[in-house]
């Protein structure tokens, strides 16, 4: 190849990153889709020519290898936490925060905050780390301190620079470079991956057109998406990133205020919004978020809110964070969408635990940019407090704009065809008896057909059994196969014909046997936690195997006219849990299922004794824990027991620690509120080392 060829070559990678800056930044494309294809096809025909010329930020290289199936994606540490943002409801709370904002800067500085509103994006959240203008890594929100490696994937997704655009001031043509500004030598930026409504809509058309389950949500297919572990699958489906914040930038001038920072991210090649305003107080932020509301349905992506933050960069700083959350930024959410549409009917779904909930059957309707069918209605006692009838005109809402909830009945327009519900006396899956209990009724039934998939998923999750590889799309599989039909097949897998199933393989097959075999002698809490008995969770079954130390013993409870009382006495096991373990116990279907699973060489083992350590620091104190955590809170309860430390369920001025995990809520006010020491999981480790 000639030098013309080559500088060809570079003309094209420059004119083609310009476009994709021009149509997907500016929204203002340059040239025609046919044009682009053009330039795009002569850029590959001189790749294929001069494979060595490839680099991986050509505008050719978005879409790379699938992973091999199997393949988990790595977890990588946020250099910088990802903590999340309080979400606020109402005029009032926003004047409050602004409040707090002022009183917090009062003690520190003279000069007052302005603040910059954008919208709160519904979608999925990514870091983008680069290296001397080139994307390195890619990595999920996970949780806020670490998460999972998406780089592949996120190459593949509009929006994405693969390589970071030279900013020029005033160029004299679209690719002069000439007045070109340095780019970072590291940056890291932070955003929103989402669809556009109008490419979800032709997705799921697409879907259901060829015979496929649609997706409910965009925000749910973007996290479905990028879990894929093939990038063209991603690129396929048009995902678009909107970058909202700048986390760092090194070899740059620092910042000022986050709207510099974003002015530069939108140079370098990001997506940043166009919508946003600096206003000065709480009427300026109410003003935004109202009329953003107002225009909703306009915008050509999914949002739930507002999100406020403090504009001064140093201003930021003198603020700080609480555990999980900055003392500068808040989330003013919109109000729930409702929509009127008929109750087609009542039916009954069967839970993991048995639990039989009454499920609202609705004409279709559009909800939030979701089509929506469904919507729980909990219980009896639910469905009689709102007087619904079978046929009613009902208005329904998505509560948080996620989960469809019928809010009640039009009254007024009855015509005397609606009808009471009833409640089933049997299971509708098994026709087991429905054992009722308070304002829920029970199918207590371990070989429901409707509890199968559900009790196996539970039985293989982490904190029971914790067998990998038996996840849900395994499940399904090995169901739909008919090689599980109740829940000890499992133990007694035909692996020759596992591994002839799609995506399988003699080495997962043996993989999974392996991991199955590893799972026949589990730690007793583990085994009666997966088996699903209803209000026995970890813990509550660790304080049960440490009173009966063998299944035996538990077992024998069923014909013990002195169970109830004798397991009451146990600390945290009341009437409502003692009763639900007995019902479970006195099924002939449960102990002969359980009979199965021994007979295919399962043997729960008695749990190991309890130590103290009197840790210092942590013996003789008193814990709460609050929010979601990276492991079991039965589990963090023990190693805070076992260094000596004691876990209470309510705030007070007596606690000594508060451990605040991701979406910590009003334990976290109150112990602020009260001045208790908080605590994330990383100081909660070191304390405990």
């Amino acid at each position: 190849m000639t030098a013309a060829d080559r500088q060809r070559y570079d003309q094209l990678v420059a004119e083609l990153r310009e476009h994709e800056y021009a149509y997907y930044v500016l929204a203002e494309p340059r040239v025609s889709d046919a044009e682009y294809d053009r330039l795009f096809q002569e850029l590959v025909g001189l790749e294929k020519a001069n494979s060595d010329w490839v680099t991986p930020d050509s505008p050719s290289q978005r879409v790379g290898a699938p992973l091999p199936d199997g393949t988990k994606f790595e977890r990588i540490a946020h250099a910088v936490p990802m903590i999340s943002i309080e979400s606020l409801f109402g005029n009032e709370a926003i004047e409050d925060f602004v409040g707090r904002v002022e009183k917090g800067l009062a003690v520190e500085t003279e000069v007052k905050a302005s603040y910059i509103c954008e919208p709160k994006w519904d979608g999925v959240s990514a870091s983008l780390i680069y290296e001397n203008g080139s994307l390195v890594r890619a990595v999920s929100r996970g949780d806020g301190t670490q998460g999972e490696d998406l780089t592949a994937n996120m190459r593949a997704v509009r929006g994405v620079p693969l390589k970071l655009r030279q900013p020029s001031e005033e160029p004299a043509s679209l690719f002069d470079e000439a007045n070109a500004a340095p780019l970072p030598t590291l940056l890291e930026v932070r955003g929103e991956v989402m669809f556009r409504i109008a490419d979800f809509d032709a997705m799921n058309a697409a879907m259901i057109e060829k015979g496929e389950a649609p997706f409910a949500n965009p925000r749910n297919a973007t996290a479905g998406t990028l879990k894929r572990l093939d990038p063209a699958v991603v690129a396929s489906r048009k995902l678009r990133l909107m970058c909202w914040e700048v986390v760092r930038a090194e070899g740059v001038p620092a910042f000022e205020t986050h709207t510099e920072a974003m002015a530069a991210a939108q140079q370098w090649g990001f997506v940043v919004t166009p919508y946003r305003a600096v206003v000065e107080d709480a009427a300026g932020m109410i003003a935004f978020h109202d009329d953003l509301e107002e225009r909703r349905d306009e915008i050509e992506f999914e949002m739930d809110g507002v999100v406020n933050k403090v504009d001064s960069l140093e201003l930021r700083r003198l603020l700080g964070s609480r555990a999980r959350t900055p003392r500068w930024a808040c989330a003013h959410k919109f109000a729930p969408r409702e929509e009127t549409t008929q109750l087609l009917d009542i039916g009954v779904q069967v839970g993991r635990t048995g639990r039989l909930t009454p499920r609202a059957v609705l004409e279709a309707v559009q909800l939030g940019g979701v089509t929506v069918q469904y919507a729980t209605l909990h219980n009896a006692g639910y469905i009689s407090g709102l007087d619904l009838k079978i046929g009613d005109r009902v208005t329904v809402r998505r509560a948080g704009d996620v989960i469809p909830q019928v809010v009640g009945p039009i009254t007024a327009v009855r015509d005397g065809s609606e009808k009471d519900f009833v409640w089933p006396t049997e299971c509708p899956s098994c026709e087991a008896p429905a054992v009722e209990r308070g304002e829920y009724r029970y199918c207590m039934n371990l070989e429901c057909p409707a509890q199968l998939r559900r009790r196996l998923q539970h039985l293989a999750s982490r904190e029971a059994l914790k067998i990998e590889g038996l996840g849900e799309k395994a499940v399904e599989q090995f169901t739909a196969a008919g090689l599980v039909e109740r829940l000890e097949d499992i133990f007694n897998l035909d692996y020759k014909k596992v591994a002839e199933l799609d995506r399988w393989g003699e080495k997962s097959a043996t993989a999974l046997q392996e991991q199955i075999n590893a799972a026949r002698t589990p730690e007793l809490p583990r085994f009666l936690y997966g088996l699903g008995i209803s209000e026995v969770g970890l813990e509550t079954a660790r304080a049960l195997s440490e009173r009966f130390r063998t299944l035996e013993e538990l077992l024998a409870l069923a014909a013990d006219e002195e169970a109830l009382a004798k397991l009451c006495e146990i600390d945290g096991v009341g009437e409502e849990v003692a009763g639900s373990l007995l019902a479970f116990l006195q099924e002939p279907r449960n102990t002969a299922a359980i009979q199965g699973i021994r007979d295919f060489g399962v043997e729960p083992q008695a749990m190991a004794e309890r130590t103290t350590a009197n840790i210092e620091g942590v013996s003789g104190k008193t814990f709460v824990l609050t929010g979601s955590m990276s492991k079991p809170r039965p589990e963090w309860k023990l190693a805070i027991e076992a260094a000596g430390g004691k876990v209470v369920g309510s705030v007070s001025k007596k606690t000594d620690f508060l451990v605040a995990g991701e979406k910590a809520g009003s334990k976290l006010a109150k112990a602020e509120t009260l001045g208790v020491a908080v605590l994330d999981e990383e100081a909660l480790r070191a304390l405990l080392q």
